[in-house]
């Protein structure tokens, strides 16, 4: 867990912004609720990895309680208790989550994650239209990724064909899931322990080391899956029509961690040569048709997308793409004053500003102007208003543009629009 410093804060608000804005043209609208789920809520179908990654305590009353994971559970259960809302709901968040995981390299026990559920549709548009919006929210930050995806149950069929039967299915799920993080070697090790043939060992590695454009892979999933050829084909029309079908990739070690997937799943990864971020997901998500039922009869098909937002500001600060971004700093105006008789006054004048949506700040030090100077410059601040008794006697103050190294003499009755005038200027 860390702290978010205000640098670090106007990030997260910023991408905040930009993507709920985003969600919201898509027709979704924001949600949020409480951090703490009764632990059978979490449980019911996280999966056995995720289950011992819970935060979970029992409070005074003896009740067992848990953090939230990730988002979807808790909308499955909102959804699912309230069967009268019109289909399909279209939900948006960006909030906070926790897992007790093995804290390493782009990835904390307590993290943001911006994401989006769409409730009700069991059809493919459902899904092209979440694998757009995912898309479309890394181009809106100046991000270029590309969507690996697969299906899970195209993934069942692979590993019945291969007689691996149920018992060993989630064991086998999970590992496939992590492969390129823990490496070949490793892999492979996981894989004998399993206590798999060393002919099926092979066939597994070979087939889950697929990775080519979608739109050249429908064979493949039609000689495992033929009642899913159809299917496909039109997430491929539509993938076209959306104009992206170019970032979309079949990806045979896609089946994420979570239980609760049915269906396609998908994940993003940054387009670029560096090997450590072409093999760190930055989000991902897919069907979950049979999470709502667990909660309330008779359910509803549903899809999704979480975005690590954490690991989305680390890629940005590495590649030197937080350069680009327009971040409101937080200060326009710092008004400072020479002697502490005219303080009120100039409490005054930051409270006209303020009531005109202008931030601002009043010292409180008792700076002289040249260490006030020097705290705007620090603070990032626009403009400077400095109080002084010569400038007050004819109802003047000092205004000086700090970008452009400009300095005013601006009557009292004047200074909001001379400040508006500043401000709007670049």
């Amino acid at each position: 867990m860390r702290d978010y410093t205000p640098d670090l804060w106007r990030i997260i608000n910023w991408l905040r912004d930009k993507w709920i804005s985003l969600a919201e043209k898509w027709g979704y609208e924001p949600i949020e609720t409480p951090v703490l789920e009764h632990l059978w809520i979490l449980e019911r179908k996280a999966g056995p990895q995720v289950r011992e990654e819970i935060y979970w305590f029992k409070d005074k009353a003896g009740r067992e309680l848990g953090l939230r994971f990730d988002m979807t559970v808790p909308l499955a259960r909102i959804a699912s208790a309230n069967p009268q809302l019109p289909k399909p709901i279209r939900w948006c968040y960006f909030s906070r989550v926790w897992r007790y995981d093995e804290p390493q390299y782009g990835r904390w026990r307590e993290f943001w994650q911006y994401g989006i559920e769409l409730i009700g549709s069991p059809h493919v548009e459902a899904d092209a239209e979440v694998i757009a919006l995912l898309a479309e929210s890394y181009n809106v930050i100046g991000v270029d990724v590309e969507i690996r995806l697969f299906d899970r149950r195209v993934m069942d069929k692979y590993l019945e064909k291969n007689n691996i039967g149920e018992e060993l299915r989630g064991k086998l799920l999970g590992l496939i899931d992590k492969r390129w993080r823990i490496g070949e070697e490793e892999f492979q090790k996981e894989l004998v322990k399993l206590g798999l043939p060393d002919e099926t060992i092979d066939n597994i590695i070979e087939f889950t080391s697929i990775r080519k454009p979608l739109k050249d892979t429908l064979d493949i999933i039609g000689d495992i899956a033929p009642n899913l050829k159809d299917f496909y084909e039109d997430l491929v029309r539509l993938l076209e029509a959306y104009d992206i079908v170019d970032k979309v990739y079949l990806d045979t070690s896609i089946v994420r961690g979570l239980e609760y997937y049915t269906g396609l799943v998908f994940e993003a990864y940054p387009r670029t040569d560096d090997k450590k971020w072409s093999r760190l997901a930055i989000g991902g998500g897919g069907r979950y048709d049979e999470l709502l039922g667990l909660y309330h009869k008779p359910g509803a098909p549903a899809t999704g997308f979480a975005v690590g937002v954490d690991r989305v500001i680390l890629f940005l600060e590495e590649k030197g793409l937080l350069r680009n971004i327009k971040v409101d700093e937080g200060l326009d105006v710092f008004v400072a004053v020479k002697e502490f008789k005219h303080y009120a006054m100039a409490v005054g004048i930051a409270q006209k500003l303020r009531a005109n949506n202008v931030r601002v700040e009043v010292d409180v030090m008792r700076r002289s102007i040249k260490e006030a100077l020097r705290y705007a410059n620090k603070r990032n601040a626009r403009i400077l208003v400095y109080v002084a008794p010569r400038e007050l006697a004819e109802s003047k103050v000092v205004v000086r543009d700090l970008k452009k190294h400009k300095q005013y003499i601006v009557e009292l009755g004047r200074l909001v629009d001379k400040v508006e005038s500043i401000l709007t200027t670049t």
